[in-house]
């Protein structure tokens, strides 16, 4: 067989019309070692199209404000038109893996992909750069819909527990069509987050309450996420199954008002806090010089001023007697006879009662449970006493000055 060379050219010249005409042919041949493999036109398209893909998805995961990475699991169908170039819509479906953005991964691991996929719309434009130099592709994801399931056996499986002791299975919810295929995905979100904050329900009605409440909210941290012009990461915490009213009035539920017992204003220099501005630190913890306790939990209760008072309380009893006591938020709301335990409080109040009281008992001996109770002090083990309570200025250095000196404080603030 007869093979011309790669830069052969032949003119040829015909009359016609008593004209000639001349046509330049190029025939362009290629040399290929007998290990070569010349892949199917269909073959060689189907890796071009994962490799727009592939760029797409890239760009997604820079752009996009979702905490976690996504790949690209499979490419469907393609579209293909001529508009100032060669223009492609790629359907594509991606996979949600275990790699958080932004963290530097290990050398060689691969990210493990989860069940969580959704269906998304790639656009390459590909133009021939200016000049004439090679080819030019612009990949983005034009739309993606909701994300979804794969596994349905495993997610057919899940419990979910109840109170008394009962639970029901993600398959008896299904059935009954209390779980409907679009929402596969945010039920197995709703399901992990009863597992990791260990919620337990009444009832299927409460449950699908829960789930409803639950679901808004997804669609608010979604929202919120794709809208983030800064760093700032949203997700879900344990207040997630609760409206906005349930938790105003679960965490925020007090109008602050002028406390019962006015407060002394505090006296700096008898109180020995002599510090200047230009000696304070740039920064101080107390819990470096071990004068805090570990973090509690008020749960669903409106006690977050028990909890600092008792914070304010621990570390001074602990600078005056070098010894930390973590003290019971639960004599309080119990006890307190001013304040209104889970329905909200003051500190201020709060001191004068603990002077009442004649001191607090530690948490072991009057252990936090969440709800208001009868008051049930044991006199004989009151672990921690106060002589008073003062006033700080409503000005930072100030304030700064009186805690590097004299130890945590107490500070309310009103998000009403």
């Amino acid at each position: 067989m007869f093979v011309l060379p790669s830069n052969f050219s032949m003119r040829v010249s015909r009359q016609k019309m008593g004209r000639p005409i001349t046509c330049l042919i190029l025939i362009t041949c290629l040399w290929l070692s007998a290990t070569s493999k010349v892949l199917p036109i269909d073959e060689e398209d189907q890796l071009l199209y994962e490799r727009f893909a592939r760029q797409g998805v890239e760009k997604f995961n820079h752009q996009s404000n979702d905490a976690y990475k996504w790949e690209l699991d499979r490419t469907w169908e393609v579209e293909r038109k001529l508009s100032g170039g060669i223009h492609y819509s790629i359907f594509v479906t991606l996979v949600k893996t275990d790699c958080k953005k932004g963290q530097e991964e290990v050398e060689e691991r691969k990210c493990r992909k989860t069940d969580t996929l959704k269906k998304c719309q790639v656009e390459i434009s590909r133009r021939v750069k200016r000049h004439g130099y090679g080819l030019k592709d612009v990949a983005h994801i034009k739309h993606c819909e909701e994300e979804f399931t794969r596994n349905i056996d495993k997610f057919d499986h899940r419990k979910i527990q109840l109170t008394h002791d009962d639970s029901i299975t993600v398959q008896e919810l299904r059935k009954a069509k209390i779980i409907r295929p679009r929402d596969y995905v945010i039920w197995n979100s709703f399901l992990d987050f009863i597992d990791r904050h260990e919620k337990r329900y009444s009832n299927k009605r409460e449950v699908l309450k829960r789930f409803r409440t639950f679901k808004k909210n997804a669609k608010v941290i979604r929202e919120l996420q794709k809208n983030e012009q800064g760093s700032a990461v949203y997700g879900f915490t344990k207040f997630s199954d609760m409206t906005t009213m349930e938790f105003k009035q679960t965490m925020l539920p007090y109008q602050w008002e002028q406390p019962v017992y006015p407060m002394a204003e505090a006296d700096f220099e008898k109180e020995g806090v002599t510090i200047s501005e230009d000696d304070l630190p740039d920064s101080f913890d107390w819990r470096d010089h071990g004068a805090v306790t570990q973090v509690k939990n008020q749960g669903n209760c409106g006690s977050c001023w028990a909890f600092s008072t008792t914070g304010n309380v621990e570390g001074a009893w602990y600078l005056a007697k070098k010894k930390l006591v973590s003290l019971s938020e639960q004599e309080l709301v119990d006890c307190d006879s001013v304040d209104q335990g889970c329905n909200g409080g003051l500190p201020s109040n709060a001191y004068k009662e603990i002077m009442r009281m004649g001191g607090l008992e530690p948490e072991d001996a009057y252990p936090y449970d969440g709800k208001g109770e009868t008051c049930h002090i044991v006199r004989k083990d009151i672990a921690v006493y106060i002589n008073g309570s003062v006033e700080l200025p409503h000005d930072e250095v100030e304030i700064q000055k009186w805690l590097v000196t004299k130890g945590p404080i107490s500070i309310g603030k009103s998000f009403m």
